[in-house]
């Protein structure tokens, strides 16, 4: 399964940012807001595969857009990410 590029989710584009970090994948999430305002996370967690990292980014941000108490990974996060994610916010 190729990972998504963008999900949009009422009116909402969801768009997971997965980034290798070690022998783990590190995930963010870009959340733009249907008047075209966009944020993005930080890094929400580690995870064993993309796949995980993707899907955790995913319902992170569904709970997000429904105001619910956001997920919790499973795998603890790494304080000492070796990677950097550039995004800003942007219209």
């Amino acid at each position: 399964m190729a990972p998504l590029t963008e999900l949009t989710y009422k009116g909402y584009a969801l768009i997971p940012v997965i980034a290798q970090d070690d022998n783990m994948f590190a995930a963010m999430l870009i959340i733009g807001a249907p008047d075209g305002v966009r944020r993005a996370t930080g890094v929400l967690g580690d995870f064993p595969c993309p796949l995980e990292a993707q899907r955790f980014a995913l319902s992170y941000g569904m709970a997000e857009i429904d105001r619910r108490t956001s997920p919790q990974p499973e795998w603890i996060p790494n304080p000492a990410h070796h990677i950097h994610f550039e995004m800003a916010t942007s219209r």
